[in-house]
């Protein structure tokens, strides 16, 4: 298992506590070596949660600021509900399509994000090749607060599965069956929002894992 870089102790604390003093990021580090899917330990949703849906898209245009955002149903009684996924493209970022032609501005793609494999959480950006500027990349949110909070999967939720937090990352998978790669991620830990975000330059599939 590889670490996050910086205090996973103090953002253990604030888990604790509830974060009630505001909001903690931990950097976790990229990592250019390829992991096999089953070397990883992906978040799984807790029992009983579904999404509102599986699939959805939006048209991304250069010199536009765009976004798209997938929630999960809301819990039985309750009107408001909690986001899966967040993903943001900057007005700058759009850069070649799968063709390899360079955007221009004015120039649109629609963007499908679908859920690959909802027990693991994996997500599919298509169209597949899309590439965006690495030095205005889109970004990518994925929230984990409606994942199982057995992280380690030894059928307790306890201070060993908080200790994992720090640890958690965005991976992509160019293709099914293919191995993944951790991405440079930053995890956010308040009192409203538990997620990781990552910087996006081109079309895979995405999940949280450790």
């Amino acid at each position: 298992m590889r670490t996050a870089r910086c205090t996973g102790l103090l953002l253990s604390a604030l888990l604790a506590t509830g974060c009630s003093d505001g909001a903690t990021a931990v950097n976790t580090e990229p990592d250019p070596v390829p992991v096999p899917q089953a070397s990883l330990n992906f978040l799984r949703p807790a029992t009983g949660v579904t999404l509102s849906r599986d699939s959805a898209s939006f048209w991304a245009v250069k010199g536009q600021n765009r976004e798209i955002e997938m929630y999960y149903r809301p819990a039985s009684g309750r009107s408001d509900s909690v986001r899966f996924l967040r993903f943001k493209v900057p007005n700058d970022a759009l850069l070649k399509r799968p063709d390899g032609t360079a955007f221009t501005n004015g120039d649109s793609v629609r963007i499908t994000v679908r859920i690959l494999d909802f027990s693991k959480l994996i997500t599919q950006f298509l169209p597949s090749g899309l590439t965006f500027s690495s030095s205005k990349p889109a970004e990518l949110r994925l929230d984990f607060r409606n994942a199982d909070g057995d992280y380690n999967r030894d059928g307790v939720v306890n201070a060993t599965d908080t200790a994992l937090v720090p640890t958690f990352a965005i991976w992509k998978q160019e293709a099914v069956g293919q191995p993944w790669f951790r991405l440079s991620s930053i995890v956010e830990v308040s009192s409203n929002l538990s997620e990781v975000k990552a910087d996006i330059t081109s079309f895979t599939n995405h999940a949280v894992s450790y």
